[in-house]
């Protein structure tokens, strides 16, 4: 993703409503709205009222809820992978403290009490094969295939036999830590998922010298 996009979407969550644009002020409070509550729950009137334009500047900057919807999920992407990329590109880490370093990463968001879970989960439940919204699907799609590559190239230096399963079984913690921290709210998951990638990958690498 252009890093002066992901730059703009962070301005979103540290800038007060009132003082951003028409456009962001708009994706700002959908934003806040489609996570809390659900895309399908909140209605293009509510995201009008609540982020104080009117409707032909919503209209001008986003033609259709499914454009709003697919700018929200990419915001929500950008975030996110910016997040991982800071934790997981510290020179100091080796190749398995890398892959570590997501857990980490995904703590602070788990302890904080507007945790909500997993946006793309989320908008596959809201959105499946039969919606006729293929903007939302792709950015859905594409979510989950850099999340995959990013593990993947994260997974490669440790040199594994089966380097495909490894990648799999994290990116399976990754996703139901997310769903535990959001049911459980126990501040604990985040690490108790970081103890068992780094038993998987521990065991992976002890296959691999075998």
């Amino acid at each position: 993703m252009d890093m002066a996009e992901v730059t703009g979407f962070a301005d979103l969550e540290t800038q007060p409503l009132a003082a951003l644009a028409p456009r962001e002020r708009i994706l700002k409070t959908a934003s806040d709205l489609f996570y809390r509550f659900s895309v399908h729950s909140v209605g293009i009137d509510r995201i009008i009222a609540e982020s104080g334009v009117a409707k032909m500047t919503f209209y001008k900057h986003f033609p259709s809820k499914a454009n709003l919807v697919a700018t929200y999920l990419r915001h929500k992407s950008a975030l996110w992978f910016q997040m991982l990329e800071t934790a997981t590109e510290d020179p100091g880490l080796s190749p398995s403290e890398r892959i570590l370093a997501i857990f980490d990463a995904l703590d602070g968001p788990f302890r904080s009490p507007a945790f909500r879970g997993c946006p793309f989960v989320k908008g596959m439940a809201e959105f499946g094969p039969d919606a006729d919204v293929p903007d939302v699907q792709a950015t859905i799609t594409a979510y989950f295939k850099g999340l995959h590559d990013l593990v993947a190239a994260l997974v490669e230096p440790l040199g594994l036999n089966r380097p495909e399963r490894t990648v799999m079984q994290i990116l399976s913690l990754i996703q139901g830590a997310i769903v535990m921290a959001q049911s459980t709210r126990d501040p604990l998951v985040a690490e108790a998922n970081r103890d068992a990638a780094r038993l998987l990958i521990e065991n992976a690498a002890a296959s691999a010298g075998a």
